[in-house]
């Protein structure tokens, strides 16, 4: 792996790599810019604020086919600003000035994309593929979109679990993430597996998982293997019935269906989740940051955990 492009940038670390690495978009925060680059280094910038009078606060950036679709509390709405790599195409403007934008999350391969929006107090507005959804009450937090519409929200103590606009189940608890059809749940001290119809698939005690700094998960699921960090251990490989198969060094920073990136003693490791061989390893150009890997695992975008980024490309054949 070796860096084609950097950039230096301040504040909250907002980025995302498409799924064949062909494009990747990062997020000066402070200077409300963003930047689109392709895996040879080319790279154009544009400013998110545009003609307002006010910066936009920016809240986070998804890729879907192509564009960047930039979440920001702007001037005069709360909402979308997107970006190809030819400039602005569009925006989705919602409530106004003084409501604010939440999160954003796409799904894995990237065939869903949802944000959430809060428009005042105590009303918030759920937006997915175009479809909105208004919520009332709790103030909820975008947990998870999986590839087959499974959408994941969740407040300080329950979370709700919908596809295709209705609720088909909720927790007690905010720790739930999606995988196509099945929900992980941490309940009290177990990890638990449930389809959508609410029967449990799997348990296990002490498989415990949290939302941790830079909003990343301890627990991320993929099609043949779930990886858990255990606090101050490491990587636990586990199956889909919960039993433990592997472990690997440091946290997982980031999981797809072909391989996982966990770190420790600021070395980024990349194992190939056939075998488990290791791919390749960098050390981290920060202490801490967030990690974007390509299907293939051949393109890699990393960020400092306030703000700058590293795009990492790779032609070796050990994949």
């Amino acid at each position: 792996m070796k860096v084609i492009w950097h950039v230096d940038t301040s504040g909250e670390p907002f980025m995302d790599l498409s799924p064949d690495g062909e494009l990747a978009a990062a997020v000066d925060w402070n200077n409300a810019k963003i930047y689109l680059v392709k895996p040879d280094g080319e790279s154009v910038v544009f400013d998110i604020q545009g003609q307002d009078a006010v910066k936009p606060v920016v809240s986070g950036v998804a890729l879907k086919d192509g564009v960047a679709y930039v979440l920001g509390s702007y001037e005069d709405f709360v909402g979308i600003r997107k970006y190809s790599w030819n400039g602005e195409v569009g925006e989705e403007r919602h409530g106004w000035a003084g409501s604010v934008s939440d999160n954003i999350l796409r799904s894995p391969s990237g065939n869903h994309l949802c944000y959430l929006i809060t428009i005042d107090a105590g009303k918030q507005e759920l937006y997915c593929d175009g479809v909105k959804m208004t919520l009332g009450g709790d103030y909820y937090f975008l947990n998870s979109v999986s590839d087959s519409g499974v959408v994941v929200i969740s407040s300080g103590d329950g979370t709700h679990v919908f596809k295709e606009g209705n609720e088909v189940l909720s927790f007690n608890t905010s720790n739930v993430v999606a995988y196509k059809d099945r929900v992980l749940v941490n309940e009290e001290d177990f990890l638990r597996v449930y389809d959508l119809s609410g029967n449990l698939v799997g348990e296990k005690e002490g498989y415990t998982f949290s939302l941790t700094t830079l909003l990343r998960w301890t627990l991320l699921p993929t099609e043949r293997y779930i990886f858990r960090y255990e606090p101050l251990e490491d990587t636990h490989v586990i199956t889909w019935d919960i039993k433990q198969v592997e472990t690997l060094p440091g946290f997982p920073q980031f999981a797809n269906d072909h391989f996982v990136v966990t770190s420790k003693n600021g070395v980024l490791h990349c194992y190939s989740l056939k075998d488990f061989h290791e791919v390749f390893s960098v050390e981290m150009p920060e202490d801490d940051g967030l990690i974007k890997l390509s299907d293939d695992g051949r393109v890699m975008l990393v960020s400092g955990e306030n703000g700058g980024y590293w795009l990492y490309v790779s032609s070796e054949n050990n994949f």
